[in-house]
Protein backbone atom coordinates (compact mmCIF):
# COMPACT_ATOMS: atom_id res chain seq x y z
CA UNK A 1 0.00 0.00 0.00
CA UNK A 2 2.97 2.14 0.95
CA UNK A 3 4.56 1.27 -2.42
CA UNK A 4 1.39 2.38 -4.50
CA UNK A 5 1.18 5.51 -2.77
CA UNK A 6 4.52 6.09 -3.12
CA UNK A 7 4.33 5.05 -6.74
CA UNK A 8 1.11 7.32 -7.35
CA UNK A 9 2.97 10.67 -5.68
CA UNK A 10 6.22 9.76 -8.42
CA UNK A 11 4.68 9.34 -11.20
CA UNK A 12 2.51 12.77 -10.44
CA UNK A 13 5.76 14.52 -10.22
CA UNK A 14 6.87 13.06 -13.48
CA UNK A 15 3.64 14.36 -14.92
CA UNK A 16 4.40 17.41 -13.10
CA UNK A 17 8.35 17.86 -14.62
CA UNK A 18 7.00 17.00 -18.18
CA UNK A 19 4.54 19.48 -17.95
CA UNK A 20 6.96 22.25 -16.73
CA UNK A 21 9.61 21.13 -19.31
CA UNK A 22 7.09 21.45 -22.57
CA UNK A 23 5.78 24.74 -21.44
CA UNK A 24 10.15 25.83 -20.98
CA UNK A 25 10.06 24.15 -24.73
CA UNK A 26 7.54 26.11 -26.29
CA UNK A 27 9.11 29.70 -24.90
CA UNK A 28 11.92 29.23 -26.30
CA UNK A 29 10.53 27.83 -29.64
CA UNK A 30 8.59 30.91 -29.62
CA UNK A 31 10.39 33.38 -28.07
CA UNK A 32 14.53 33.01 -27.80
CA UNK A 33 15.13 31.29 -30.32
CA UNK A 34 13.72 33.29 -33.18
CA UNK A 35 15.61 35.98 -31.84
CA UNK A 36 18.38 35.06 -31.37
CA UNK A 37 18.41 33.52 -35.50
CA UNK A 38 16.25 36.63 -36.61
CA UNK A 39 18.40 39.04 -37.91
CA UNK A 40 17.24 43.04 -36.00
CA UNK A 41 15.42 44.76 -38.52
CA UNK A 42 16.72 48.33 -39.14
CA UNK A 43 16.16 51.93 -40.84
CA UNK A 44 17.61 51.37 -44.54
CA UNK A 45 19.50 54.83 -43.44
CA UNK A 46 20.27 56.84 -40.59
CA UNK A 47 17.97 60.21 -40.55
CA UNK A 48 19.41 63.34 -41.85
CA UNK A 49 18.42 66.93 -42.79
CA UNK A 50 17.83 68.92 -45.83
CA UNK A 51 16.03 72.63 -46.63
CA UNK A 52 16.52 74.23 -43.38
CA UNK A 53 14.20 77.59 -42.77
CA UNK A 54 14.61 80.01 -39.98
CA UNK A 55 11.97 78.14 -37.66
CA UNK A 56 12.19 74.84 -39.85
CA UNK A 57 14.06 71.82 -41.18
CA UNK A 58 13.16 68.41 -42.66
CA UNK A 59 13.86 65.20 -41.92
CA UNK A 60 14.41 62.27 -43.77
CA UNK A 61 15.09 58.79 -43.95
CA UNK A 62 14.77 55.33 -45.69
CA UNK A 63 13.12 51.89 -44.90
CA UNK A 64 12.69 48.66 -46.97
CA UNK A 65 8.89 48.43 -45.63
CA UNK A 66 6.30 50.44 -46.44
CA UNK A 67 5.41 50.56 -42.17
CA UNK A 68 2.16 51.78 -40.91
CA UNK A 69 3.37 55.05 -38.85
CA UNK A 70 6.38 57.16 -39.03
CA UNK A 71 7.36 59.43 -36.47
CA UNK A 72 10.17 62.47 -36.09
CA UNK A 73 10.60 63.40 -32.23
CA UNK A 74 12.55 66.53 -31.27
CA UNK A 75 12.96 68.38 -28.60
CA UNK A 76 15.08 68.92 -24.99
CA UNK A 77 12.50 65.70 -23.67
CA UNK A 78 11.96 64.36 -27.34
CA UNK A 79 8.17 65.57 -26.24
CA UNK A 80 7.13 67.55 -29.87
CA UNK A 81 6.53 64.81 -32.68
CA UNK A 82 5.93 65.06 -36.53
CA UNK A 83 4.31 62.38 -38.62
CA UNK A 84 6.09 61.67 -41.92
CA UNK A 85 4.65 61.55 -45.45
CA UNK A 86 6.16 58.16 -46.91
CA UNK A 87 6.58 58.23 -51.00
CA UNK A 88 7.92 54.25 -52.57
CA UNK A 89 10.98 54.89 -55.03
CA UNK A 90 9.57 54.55 -57.91
CA UNK A 91 12.44 53.03 -59.99
CA UNK A 92 15.57 51.91 -58.11
CA UNK A 93 16.76 48.20 -59.10
CA UNK A 94 19.97 46.28 -58.85
CA UNK A 95 21.11 44.22 -61.56
CA UNK A 96 24.10 42.14 -62.46
CA UNK A 97 26.79 44.82 -61.90
CA UNK A 98 25.28 45.51 -58.58
CA UNK A 99 27.49 45.10 -55.86
CA UNK A 100 25.14 44.11 -53.02
CA UNK A 101 24.29 41.40 -50.34
CA UNK A 102 25.85 37.96 -51.57
CA UNK A 103 27.10 39.45 -55.28
CA UNK A 104 30.37 40.00 -55.52
CA UNK A 105 31.24 39.56 -59.11
CA UNK A 106 28.80 40.61 -61.87
CA UNK A 107 25.29 38.37 -62.76
CA UNK A 108 26.07 36.00 -59.37
CA UNK A 109 22.33 36.66 -58.28
CA UNK A 110 21.08 39.59 -60.81
CA UNK A 111 21.09 39.03 -64.29
CA UNK A 112 18.64 41.64 -64.94
CA UNK A 113 16.88 44.38 -63.45
CA UNK A 114 15.21 43.64 -60.43
CA UNK A 115 12.62 46.15 -58.79
CA UNK A 116 13.74 46.55 -55.08
CA UNK A 117 11.00 48.00 -52.80
CA UNK A 118 12.35 51.38 -50.27
CA UNK A 119 10.36 53.85 -48.89
CA UNK A 120 11.34 57.83 -48.42
CA UNK A 121 10.08 59.25 -45.35
CA UNK A 122 10.37 62.87 -44.79
CA UNK A 123 9.06 65.14 -41.25
CA UNK A 124 9.14 68.68 -40.73
CA UNK A 125 10.32 70.38 -37.21
CA UNK A 126 8.80 73.19 -36.13
CA UNK A 127 8.68 76.17 -34.19
CA UNK A 128 12.77 76.47 -33.86
CA UNK A 129 14.83 78.95 -32.74
CA UNK A 130 17.73 80.03 -34.66
CA UNK A 131 20.70 79.84 -33.07
CA UNK A 132 19.71 76.48 -30.79
CA UNK A 133 20.30 72.81 -31.58
CA UNK A 134 17.69 70.24 -30.62
CA UNK A 135 17.84 66.29 -30.22
CA UNK A 136 15.67 64.29 -32.16
CA UNK A 137 14.95 61.11 -33.69
CA UNK A 138 13.11 58.89 -35.83
CA UNK A 139 10.80 56.03 -35.53
CA UNK A 140 9.45 53.21 -37.69
CA UNK A 141 6.55 51.21 -37.02
CA UNK A 142 6.05 47.97 -39.33
CA UNK A 143 2.77 46.45 -40.54
CA UNK A 144 3.58 44.07 -37.35
CA UNK A 145 3.65 46.61 -34.76
CA UNK A 146 7.53 46.34 -34.57
CA UNK A 147 8.81 49.67 -34.18
CA UNK A 148 12.76 50.40 -34.90
CA UNK A 149 14.35 53.64 -33.62
CA UNK A 150 17.48 55.71 -35.03
CA UNK A 151 19.44 57.17 -32.36
CA UNK A 152 19.52 60.51 -31.31
CA UNK A 153 20.94 63.16 -33.37
CA UNK A 154 20.73 67.08 -33.15
CA UNK A 155 18.57 69.39 -35.80
CA UNK A 156 18.54 73.07 -35.68
CA UNK A 157 16.62 75.63 -38.47
CA UNK A 158 18.94 78.26 -40.28
CA UNK A 159 21.55 80.21 -38.35
CA UNK A 160 21.24 83.90 -37.83
CA UNK A 161 22.90 86.56 -40.30
CA UNK A 162 26.47 86.79 -39.11
CA UNK A 163 27.11 83.46 -37.82
CA UNK A 164 30.68 81.84 -38.01
CA UNK A 165 29.74 78.83 -39.84
CA UNK A 166 31.71 75.24 -40.94
CA UNK A 167 30.47 74.23 -44.14
CA UNK A 168 31.77 71.14 -46.26
CA UNK A 169 32.15 71.30 -50.04
CA UNK A 170 32.25 68.09 -51.48
CA UNK A 171 31.04 66.06 -55.17
CA UNK A 172 31.18 63.11 -57.10
CA UNK A 173 31.63 60.65 -54.36
CA UNK A 174 30.54 58.17 -56.90
CA UNK A 175 31.38 55.20 -55.21
CA UNK A 176 35.22 55.73 -55.33
CA UNK A 177 37.63 54.16 -52.49
CA UNK A 178 38.90 57.44 -50.86
CA UNK A 179 35.64 58.80 -49.64
CA UNK A 180 34.91 56.81 -46.89
CA UNK A 181 38.69 57.80 -45.50
CA UNK A 182 38.23 61.64 -46.60
CA UNK A 183 35.26 61.83 -44.73
CA UNK A 184 35.97 59.98 -41.24
CA UNK A 185 39.05 62.38 -41.50
CA UNK A 186 36.68 65.54 -41.79
CA UNK A 187 34.85 64.11 -38.95
CA UNK A 188 37.47 63.45 -36.88
CA UNK A 189 39.66 67.07 -37.28
CA UNK A 190 36.54 69.83 -38.26
CA UNK A 191 34.18 68.30 -35.69
CA UNK A 192 30.48 68.28 -37.23
CA UNK A 193 29.58 70.76 -39.45
CA UNK A 194 27.09 72.94 -40.00
CA UNK A 195 26.15 72.17 -43.77
CA UNK A 196 27.33 69.96 -46.64
CA UNK A 197 27.50 71.89 -50.07
CA UNK A 198 27.29 68.81 -52.60
CA UNK A 199 28.18 69.68 -56.28
CA UNK A 200 26.73 66.59 -57.85
CA UNK A 201 27.71 63.25 -58.87
CA UNK A 202 26.42 61.63 -55.72
CA UNK A 203 26.47 58.69 -57.29
CA UNK A 204 27.16 56.68 -60.75
CA UNK A 205 24.24 55.05 -61.53
CA UNK A 206 21.12 56.70 -60.20
CA UNK A 207 18.28 53.89 -60.23
CA UNK A 208 20.87 51.57 -59.03
CA UNK A 209 19.70 51.23 -55.01
CA UNK A 210 22.99 50.00 -53.63
CA UNK A 211 25.13 52.51 -55.09
CA UNK A 212 22.73 55.00 -52.54
CA UNK A 213 22.55 52.61 -49.58
CA UNK A 214 24.21 49.30 -49.35
CA UNK A 215 27.65 48.56 -51.63
CA UNK A 216 28.95 45.62 -49.72
CA UNK A 217 32.54 47.42 -50.56
CA UNK A 218 31.47 50.09 -48.15
CA UNK A 219 31.19 53.06 -50.40
CA UNK A 220 27.85 53.62 -50.83
CA UNK A 221 26.31 57.45 -50.60
CA UNK A 222 24.48 57.67 -47.85
CA UNK A 223 26.83 55.63 -45.19
CA UNK A 224 30.19 56.86 -45.83
CA UNK A 225 28.30 60.39 -45.07
CA UNK A 226 27.00 58.86 -41.92
CA UNK A 227 29.64 56.99 -40.67
CA UNK A 228 27.45 53.44 -41.22
CA UNK A 229 30.31 52.11 -43.07
CA UNK A 230 33.30 49.69 -43.26
CA UNK A 231 35.44 50.01 -46.13
CA UNK A 232 38.69 48.55 -46.42
CA UNK A 233 41.89 50.22 -48.43
CA UNK A 234 45.19 48.23 -48.60
CA UNK A 235 48.40 49.79 -50.06
CA UNK A 236 52.11 48.84 -49.06
CA UNK A 237 50.99 45.99 -47.14
CA UNK A 238 48.79 48.15 -45.18
CA UNK A 239 45.42 47.13 -44.43
CA UNK A 240 43.21 49.72 -42.84
CA UNK A 241 38.99 49.70 -42.83
CA UNK A 242 37.28 53.49 -42.54
CA UNK A 243 34.16 53.96 -41.50
CA UNK A 244 32.92 57.52 -43.11
CA UNK A 245 31.73 60.49 -40.97
CA UNK A 246 28.50 60.69 -38.79
CA UNK A 247 28.04 64.28 -40.54
CA UNK A 248 24.31 64.81 -42.53
CA UNK A 249 22.64 63.62 -39.22
CA UNK A 250 23.39 66.75 -37.89
CA UNK A 251 24.12 69.22 -40.63
CA UNK A 252 21.42 69.95 -43.85
CA UNK A 253 22.58 68.46 -47.19
CA UNK A 254 22.50 70.37 -50.03
CA UNK A 255 23.08 68.27 -53.39
CA UNK A 256 23.15 69.84 -57.04
CA UNK A 257 21.85 67.53 -59.93
CA UNK A 258 24.63 66.39 -61.79
CA UNK A 259 25.04 64.30 -64.85
CA UNK A 260 25.19 61.06 -63.10
CA UNK A 261 22.15 62.09 -61.21
CA UNK A 262 19.95 61.40 -64.81
CA UNK A 263 19.24 58.50 -66.12
CA UNK A 264 18.59 56.98 -69.78
CA UNK A 265 15.95 55.29 -71.01
CA UNK A 266 14.28 52.85 -68.92
CA UNK A 267 14.12 48.99 -68.93
CA UNK A 268 13.49 45.79 -66.89
CA UNK A 269 15.58 43.79 -69.62
CA UNK A 270 19.13 45.68 -70.44
CA UNK A 271 21.55 46.63 -67.61
CA UNK A 272 21.11 49.87 -65.63
CA UNK A 273 24.89 51.28 -67.32
CA UNK A 274 23.58 50.61 -70.40
CA UNK A 275 20.09 52.38 -69.60
CA UNK A 276 22.57 55.38 -68.16
CA UNK A 277 23.86 55.73 -71.71
CA UNK A 278 21.04 55.31 -73.59
CA UNK A 279 19.35 58.62 -74.48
Amino acid sequence: MRYFQFARFSNGTILGIGVILLWVVVFLMRWVIPSFFMVQAQLLTDPFLQFPTEDSVRVVWFTEFAGSQHVLEYGERLQQTAIATTTQLSRVREDGKSRVGKQTEDGQIYQQPVKRDIWRHEAIATGLTPGQRLPYRVTSTRETGESISSQTFTLAPLPPPGTPLKILLTSDHQLMPMTPANLQKVAETVGRVDAVFFAGDLVNHPDRASEWFDDNRGLAFFPVLQGQTRATLTKGGIRATYTGGSLIQHAPLFPAVGNHEIMGRFSMETGVNDQFNEL
